[in-house]
Formats: structure tokens, C-alpha cells, sequence
């Protein structure tokens, strides 16, 4: 999870707390007007902090009264002082103290409104102090999302001021709204409730879809849980690495490759590609939360990119770094153009499972197949195929052309041996390199090689280019005597 992401996006103080100031001043009124619980020295001392402008002479003046009058019935107004001082002075720590002084008060002075107030003041302080290292992190989160969901309570059940439309109501509410939803969702992502957490980060991206900060964490909490169902699903045989597929014939005899028709050379439909792999929707939703993320430019936009584009390395293992590139460019376009909270219709990504998958259950021969039909099937299996290396590949040389160290050759892989013998035309081309023996090959020549496939050149011209080839030395013509290796 990235550090150093804060709540900036979301500048609530105490003032948007809209008629709760009122509200509670309007209780204070009415208590005053009826007989005072307090003596004058109580009111007047309280009256001093309260009017005092100095900062730090007011904390001094309220904790005077504390000392003075620890059971004044006037406590709950001076925890409120106390609070929005420590909001000036921001020292946060501070604001938390006193305002769950007030909240938990069980003084007849304190209104919901004024509890309310206390929340929201103790929920901002919460978000900007937080720090995931802290020794009472979990407990602090604990009380954070308790306070959330009391505060989304209290406002729920406020009563609307005199005067005031159902839309005014409603709009004024919003931000009040919108910070707590918040709250408690990153509480439940502290404390690893991701579903939780998912479900108050879209509450609140629907009172507020410009939050990069909001899509931010709504991203890491999908992926956080996509990566516990990963692990938690059951290990499958073909999960063990990324091994390249088999190859498809060998120079003794021919083997079938997959979706094929065997020695007859008919093409039966191409197999189903892997079906979605555990927590592949969580992930989906994951990119595309941090997608938006970075395209509302949020102040960490640069941090949040390298996020993502490492959690797509992590999600996907392609061996071609310019794929998953390519891959994430085009979501951060799509995201750029489509404001929504989840994933366009349609949008998938690739996993590594399935990936590894496709690889462990199909040979060569079939993936060659697969590349020529085009299309969805074949941006997969290259996603797939990129990069990997192949052992011990049968092919046919049709050319050689020597290099400084090697040569490229013109080769022909089918599907059987006899495939083999009658190839006229290539359909890879292989660069051999640091193997000057490799010079003595021929055309004709039916050869091994191992390779990395780097690159393929689509119908009608299909061609599957392999680097840093090496031919088994076994299958190379011995040097003739007497006869120098060619310059």
C-alpha cells in the first residue's frame, strides 16, 4: 500500500458542519435562558476562554477552568473550545482527545448536533494525523470507523433547519456525508475489511466522483482483495511458473498438436481459452479505480502510476514490458474519457494464471495457430507467448545467412515430422548468435534450436521471430577436414 497519500482532496472543516454550529448554538441559548446550572465564576471564566484570540492563551485559559471547575456542568462547551483550538493549532492529536471527550460526554448539554460537530472535527484530524506504522494503529482505526458510522447515524437523523429545502437539505449534507463515508471506509482498509471498505469508497464517489484521493484507495482496497482470494485459491498443476509451451514435433516422429486435425492438416475451432482466474474481478476493478484515479490528477498522480503499473506486473508476469505498457496506457486513455466507478462494459485484462495456463495445455505448433486467427484470441496468446523461451524447437532450415557470430536462419515448424520434410516456405526466422559453428547448417537441414520469441508478423505473411537462439550442437554437420570455416 503506498505511504504518503493523504486526504487533501477533501478540505471539510469545522465550518461545513453547516446549521450544526447552529444547532448547537441555539441549544446553548435555550439553556441559558432557562436556569443556569453554573455559577457566574463558571460562565465568566468560560466566557474569557472563549473570546481569548490568542491560540495558545486560550488552551492555557481552558485548561485553568478544567483544574477550576472539573465537574462544571459547562464542560462540553469547553471540550467543543478546546478542540477547534487544537483545529487551529493543528495539532490533531489534540482535536481527537477532546472531541471523543465530547462525544462520549453524557452531559444533558450535549446535542447531536454538537456530537455531530465533535465527529466530524475528530474524523479530518483523524485523516490528515493517521499513520499506518503508529504503535495503536488498528485501535485508532477502530475508533475512527466507530465514529463514522455514529456520525452517518446522526446525520441521517438530523432534522431540517426551518426554511430550508429538501434540496438545500440534502446538498448541505453532502460533505459531511461524503467525510464520513470516507472515514470509514479507510478504517476498514487499516483494518483489512475490504469489502467494507469498497462499499463506504463508492458512498462516498457518489456524493463526490472528482476524488482522485477516494479512487485511490478504493483501487488498492480491490486489489488488496483480490490478492487474498489469489492465495486462497486452491494451486492447480499448471500454476508453476511460466514454462514455455511443448513443442510440436520432434525429428523422429509427428505429434498431434491441439486444435488441429491431426495427420489429415484440417483446422478444427480453436480451444477455449483459461476462464477467469480467482480474484481476476477484483483486480479489473482495482486497475480501473486507480485508473481514475490518476487521470482526475491528484496531487500523487506520478506515485500512483508506478503503483498501478506495478501492480499489473505482479497481476499479469508478461515478459514484454512494452505489452503491459501498452496495456496500461490504453486504460489510463479510457479512463481519461469514461466517468464511471467501475470498469467500462466489456474491459478484461489478462491474468498470469491464465496466461501460464494457456501455456501449460498447448504446444507450438497451436500457438502459431492462434497468433494467425487475429483478434482477442490472438492479443492473448501473445501475452502469453512474448518473451518465453521455447526448448529444444524441430524445425527445418529453408535459408541460412551467416553473421559475425552466428546466423539468422529462414526455419520451417509444423505440425509432425513429415510436415518437416515437405516445407518449401518458412515460417520463422530465428538470429543465432555466439555459435560460429551454426555456420556449417544448410538448407534442408533438419535442426533443434532454443529461443526467445520476441516478435511475429500477422497474416498473410506470418512469420514468428526468435532471438538469441542457440542450435543443439548435436543436430550441427561436423567441420570438414582439411576445409577452413568461412570468414
Amino acid at each position: 500500500m503506498l505511504k504518503g497519500i493523504t486526504r487533501s482532496g477533501l478540505a471539510v472543516t469545522l465550518a461545513l458542519a453547516f446549521s450544526l454550529a447552529g444547532l448547537a448554538t441555539a441549544a446553548r441559548a435555550q439553556a441559558q435562558q432557562e436556569k443556569p446550572a453554573y455559577t457566574y465564576a463558571e460562565y465568566n471564566a468560560y466566557q474569557a476562554a472563549a473570546k481569548e484570540t490568542n491560540p495558545e492563551q486560550r488552551v492555557k485559559l481552558l485548561e485553568d477552568f478544567v483544574t477550576k471547575f472539573p465537574k462544571s456542568t459547562l464542560l462540553p462547551y469547553v471540550y467543543q473550545a478546546f478542540y477547534q483550538t487544537y483545529d487551529n493549532l493543528k495539532q490533531y492529536d489534540k482535536v481527537i482527545e477532546y472531541a471523543d471527550k465530547l462525544i462520549n460526554s453524557t452531559s444533558s448539554e450535549v446535542t447531536n448536533g454538537m456530537k455531530l460537530q465533535a465527529i466530524l472535527a475528530r474524523e479530518v484530524a483523524f485523516n490528515y494525523s493517521f499513520s499506518p506504522s503508529a504503535s495503536d494503529a488498528t485501535t485508532q482505526a477502530q475508533e475512527a470507523r466507530k465514529d463514522a458510522a455514529l456520525g452517518l447515524q446522526l446525520l441521517d437523523g438530523l432534522p431540517k433547519p426551518k426554511g430550508m429545502s429538501d434540496a438545500q437539505f440534502a446538498a448541505e449534507k453532502k460533505s459531511p456525508s461524503t467525510l464520513l463515508h470516507y472515514t470509514e471506509g479507510y478504517s476498514a482498509l487499516i483494518l483489512k475489511d475490504y469489502p467494507a471498505a469498497e462499499k463506504s469508497f463508492i458512498a462516498a464517489l457518489h456524493n463526490d466522483p472528482k476524488d482522485s484521493v477516494t479512487y485511490f484507495r478504493l483501487g488498492v482496497a480491490y486489489l488488496e482483495q483480490a490478492a487474498q482470494e489469489a492465495a486462497a485459491a486452491p494451486a492447480s498443476s499448471s500454476s508453476g511458473g511460466t514454462s514455455a509451451a511443448t513443442t510440436s514435433a520432434t525429428s523422429g516422429a509427428g505429434t498431434s498438436g491441439t486444435g488441429t486435425g491431426g495427420a489429415t492438416g484440417t483446422t478444427a475451432a480453436p480451444a477455449p481459452l483459461p476462464g477467469p482466474s480467482a480474484g481476476q474481478a477484483e483486480y479489473i476493478k482495482g486497475f480501473w479505480a486507480l485508473a481514475r484515479s490518476i487521470a482526475l490528477n491528484g496531487p500523487s498522480k506520478q506515485q500512483v502510476q508506478s503503483y498501478l503499473q506495478n501492480q499489473m506486473l505482479v497481476y499479469q508476469k508478461t515478459a514484454c514490458q512494452n505489452l503491459l505498457t501498452d496495456e496500461m496506457n490504453k486504460l489510463l486513455q479510457m479512463a481519461q474519457t469514461t466517468d464511471t466507478v467501475n470498469p467500462p462494459a466489456g474491459y478484461t485484462l489478462p491474468s498470469g494464471v491464465q496466461l501460464n495456463n494457456y501455456l501449460q495445455n498447448t504446444n507450438l505448433f497451436t500457438i502459431m495457430q492462434d497468433l494467425q486467427v487475429g483478434g482477442d484470441r490472438a492479443k492473448f496468446v501473445w501475452l502469453a507467448v512474448c518473451g518465453n523461451e521455447f526448448p529444444e524447437v524441430p524445425v527445418k532450415v529453408i535459408s541460412v545467412t551467416p553473421t559475425t557470430t552466428g546466423v539468422d536462419m529462414q526455419v520451417y515448424s509444423g505440425q509432425s515430422a513429415k510436415d518437416l520434410q515437405a516445407a518449401k516456405t518458412a515460417n520463422m526466422d530465428v538470429k543465432v548468435s555466439n555459435q560460429p559453428a551454426a555456420q556449417r547448417l544448410k538448407k534442408g537441414d533438419i535442426v533443434r534450436f532454443t529461443g526467445t520469441v520476441v516478435s511475429y508478423d500477422p497474416p498473410p505473411t506470418f512469420l514468428l521471430h526468435w532471438n538469441n537462439a542457440q542450435v543443439n550442437p548435436a543436430d550441427i554437420p561436423g567441420a570438414k577436414p582439411g576445409l577452413r570455416r568461412p570468414r
